[in-house]
């Protein structure tokens, strides 16, 4: 009897062990799931993907935009760019860079090939970032011109410098560095190989393995009540023929 007793209570203390580890095992799977899985060199991707293939415009970011908004839509595990860009378009990149800010999903960049210039000024924006090893990366002073007097051009071009001047802080903030470093390296076109990007914190992982997992989206049926005008139980009259005159 002694025996059995204590069998019992070695079962229970075990029991609620099991269930106190599955409690929380719970949260730290599901931050996994939204932060992104890593292991290693690999990286677990979802089937939440925007491709960026192409250079920088409005029309590749309205795209993009689209996408962005329609994942959010759905949930809030994470949404992944892949980049193979050689740059563009700033004013383009900054809508896609806001909006990248203004959803609830986080928000994980692969660099498949090449960031150059915008594309990879977007990359930095990425709350996970990561490259493969041949992967290589450029970032540079922004390009700009004016057209017309000399009085508009001059307040043209110090509001131009105000404005990117605050940009190139933000970037420089993503990677932790030192915003007049950061100035000073890219007044020449500042290349990098992965290892070097993962250095200086543009990237955050060299990858050479990737899979993918499937996320359930969820979907909500909605139901309609069509209401008759007339009584349900009342059923109305055939129509009357007319009588055939001959």
């Amino acid at each position: 009897m002694i025996l059995t007793s204590l069998s019992l209570r070695v079962a229970a203390v075990l029991a609620t062990v099991g269930a106190l580890a599955a409690c929380a095992s719970g949260p730290a799977l599901a931050a996994q799931s939204r932060e992104g899985k890593t292991k290693g060199d690999q990286v677990v991707i979802s089937d939440r993907i925007i491709d960026l293939n192409d250079a920088i415009s409005l029309g590749l970011v309205k795209k993009a935009q689209e996408k962005l908004l329609e994942y959010d839509a759905q949930g809030h595990d994470p949404i992944w760019i892949r980049i193979n860009s050689p740059g563009g378009s700033v004013d383009a990149g900054l809508i896609l860079i806001d909006t990248m800010k203004a959803v609830e999903s986080p928000i994980h960049c692969i660099v498949e090939s090449k960031a150059y210039s915008m594309a990879a000024i977007i990359l930095t924006y990425c709350d996970g970032r990561y490259g493969f090893p041949h992967s290589t990366y450029m970032l540079h002073e922004a390009s700009y011109g004016t057209v017309g007097d000399d009085p508009s051009n001059r307040s043209k071009l110090d509001f131009l410098t105000k404005y990117l001047d605050g940009v190139h802080v933000e970037i420089a903030k993503n990677i932790g560095m030192d915003p007049k470093v950061y100035r000073a390296r890219i007044r020449d076109a500042w290349w990098l190989l992965s290892d070097e990007a993962l250095k200086i914190g543009l990237i955050q992982k060299v990858i050479t393995n990737l899979a993918q997992m499937e996320f359930t989206v969820e979907k909500t049926e909605v139901k309609r009540t069509v209401t008759a005008e007339s009584d349900p139980d009342t059923v109305a009259d055939p129509p009357k023929i007319p009588k055939r005159r001959d």
